[in-house]
């Protein structure tokens, strides 16, 4: 066996490892183990990129930049991804060193807080991706990060049935001012109220909890939660969202939830790769809803865009970023 012809992989970034090469047409496609799929052109040797996407573990933080058409996810493959959602296309990425599990903007889309699997969280600057700042006081998992619409503050929810608030205004030394205890189980999602005084917490065990914004309070007046305004609601526990639950559902069925920033549908993504569009609020058993399918096993994640043009969801097993047109 001799080599006839060797193929140098160009496409501006290091190609790791190939794991399967295609022929025919005058043209070679190779698979890399970082889900890239290249074009190499047997005459010219050029090579073009047609597919980078995320590999070898689930997607499981999603955010939309708050004012254009522009998403992030992070993943288990350890790298964060900035999309294009117009032209569906990858503009930037980096690795981040361990698996990721939560990404959010903060409200004017100049910074990024990304969770990790290890119990790091990182702020990159949003346009470059660059690190900006760290911190870890926990020793497992981040499940949801927010910053709160003010931009002052950052609440960090983990496995160890916690939530973490600190200080992000006075620069990169990340002042923690309290946690929030007495949180039954981890942390499924967080999100601030539109005046940044409080948070409510989705829990493991399901309940719904809302605390007070520094000061770590427990919220158990139910007069006053009614009265709150969300910035924004991505939990999939409370009266507003009954109906997003099918019958018979077991428990984690549904795993993600998204209202629109009109607050006039909630979309959400569930084990069976499911996504379903309701009217909100949601508050009747078994509500009518619209489905629709293409993720195979569970949708890890799901937002609308900056003006709901668009619906992203994100799948677990199948790796993929899904981009949803709203009629």
């Amino acid at each position: 066996m001799k080599r006839c012809r060797a193929f140098q992989l160009e496409t501006g970034q290091q190609v790791e490892c190939v794991r399967s090469v295609c022929r025919g047409k005058g043209k070679i496609l190779v698979g890399t183990k970082d889900g890239e799929i290249i074009e190499v052109g047997e005459k010219n040797a050029a090579s073009n990129l047609l597919l980078d996407s995320h590999a070898r573990g689930g997607i499981w933080g999603l955010t939309a930049h708050p004012t254009k058409e522009l998403c992030i996810t992070a993943s288990d493959d350890a790298t964060i991804r900035l999309w294009d959602l117009t032209d569906k296309k990858l503009l930037n990425k980096v690795c981040v060193g361990h698996g990721a599990r939560c990404v959010s903007y903060s409200a004017d889309g100049e910074m990024l807080a990304v969770g990790m699997k290890n119990g790091e969280f990182l702020l990159l600057l949003a346009n470059s991706l660059k690190m900006w700042a760290k911190k870890r006081d926990r020793s497992h998992a981040i499940q949801d990060i927010r910053f709160s619409p003010d931009r002052r503050l950052l609440a960090v929810g983990s496995v160890e049935n916690t939530v973490d608030v600190y200080d992000v205004s006075g620069g990169p030394g990340l002042n923690r001012l309290v946690y929030c205890s007495d949180i039954p189980a981890f942390i499924l999602q967080l999100d601030f109220s539109a005046d940044s005084c409080y948070i409510q917490v989705s829990t493991g065990d399901y309940k719904r909890q809302v605390f007070e914004v520094p000061s770590g309070k427990l919220v158990s007046d139910q007069a006053v939660i009614d009265r709150i305004t969300w910035a924004t609601w991505t939990s999939i526990l409370g009266d507003e969202v009954l109906g997003i639950w099918p019958r018979n559902a077991d428990k984690a069925d549904v795993n993600c939830a998204c209202v629109s920033h009109a607050g006039l549908n909630i979309a959400t993504g569930d084990d069976f790769g499911l996504v379903k569009l309701f009217d909100f609020p949601c508050t009747e058993k078994f509500a009518k809803h619209k489905r629709y399918l293409g993720h195979s096993a569970h949708v890890t994640n799901i937002r609308f865009s900056h003006d709901d043009k668009y619906v992203i969801s994100t799948g677990g097993d199948d790796c993929s970023v899904f981009v949803w047109k709203c009629l």
